[in-house]
C-alpha cells in the first residue's frame, strides 16, 4: 500500500473544510472520488513525483473552488428532488454567492415568492378580517395600489377596495400560480447552472 502524499492529504483536507454542511456520507464519497481522480492523473504524469503532484493538484484548481462546485451540485440535486420553495431558495442563495447571474436569479425568485405568498396570505385572511384585508386603491394625493393583509382595525383611510370577496379565489390562484412559476423558473435556472459547470 502506497504512503499517502502529504500535499494530496492537505489538499483534500481543504476540500473537506469547504464541504461543511453536507451529510458525512456524501463528504466521504466526494473525497474518495476526488482522491481516485488525483491518483489516476498522477499515474499518467511524467517527471519526478513531487513536481507531478504539484502539477496534478494545480490542474484541479483551488480546493475551495472544488468544494463550492460539489456543494452547489448537491444543493441543485436537493432542489430538484424536493421542489420545496425553501430548498430552492437555499440553493439559489448559494449560487448567488458564486456568480452575478446567480445573484440576479436569486433576487427575481425572492420577489416572485414574496409576491405569491402575499396574495396567498391575503386570500386566507380575508374571511377573518373582511373590512381590513384587500387590494386597495388610493386616488389622492397620489394614485397608489396596495395589498393590505394586516388591517384588523378596519379599512385604510381614503382608500377603496378593488376586489372584495373576489380576493379569495384570485389570491389563491395568483399566489399559488406565482409560487409554482417561480419554482419552475428557479429549477430551470439551476439546471442551466449545473450544465455550465466544468
Amino acid at each position: 500500500m502506497t504512503t499517502p502524499d502529504p500535499k494530496i492529504e492537505t489538499y483534500l483536507k481543504r476540500v473537506r473544510t469547504g464541504l461543511r454542511g453536507l451529510p458525512q456520507e456524501e463528504v466521504t464519497d466526494i473525497l474518495t472520488e476526488l482522491r481516485t481522480h488525483i491518483l489516476e492523473r498522477l499515474e499518467l504524469a511524467d517527471g519526478p513525483r513531487e513536481s507531478a503532484v504539484d502539477t496534478v493538484l494545480q490542474s484541479f484548481g483551488r480546493a475551495d473552488k472544488i468544494a463550492a462546485l460539489y456543494v452547489s451540485e448537491s444543493l441543485v440535486l436537493q432542489a430538484e428532488s424536493s421542489r420545496s420553495p425553501w430548498t430552492v431558495l437555499r440553493s439559489l442563495f448559494y449560487w448567488s454567492t458564486l456568480s452575478v447571474v446567480g445573484f440576479f436569479v436569486f433576487c427575481i425568485c425572492l420577489f416572485g415568492y414574496s409576491f405569491g405568498i402575499c396574495f396567498f396570505v391575503a386570500a386566507i385572511l380575508k374571511p377573518f378580517h373582511p373590512q381590513g384585508v384587500g387590494l386597495w386603491y388610493q386616488d389622492s394625493p397620489h394614485q397608489t395600489l396596495s395589498l393590505h393583509v394586516g388591517g384588523v382595525l378596519g379599512p385604510p383611510v381614503h382608500e377603496r377596495e378593488l376586489l372584495g370577496w373576489w380576493l379569495v379565489p384570485i389570491g389563491c390562484s395568483l399566489g399559488g400560480g406565482t409560487i409554482l412559476l417561480t419554482t419552475q423558473f428557479a429549477l430551470w435556472s439551476l439546471r442551466r447552472f449545473r450544465r455550465s459547470k466544468p
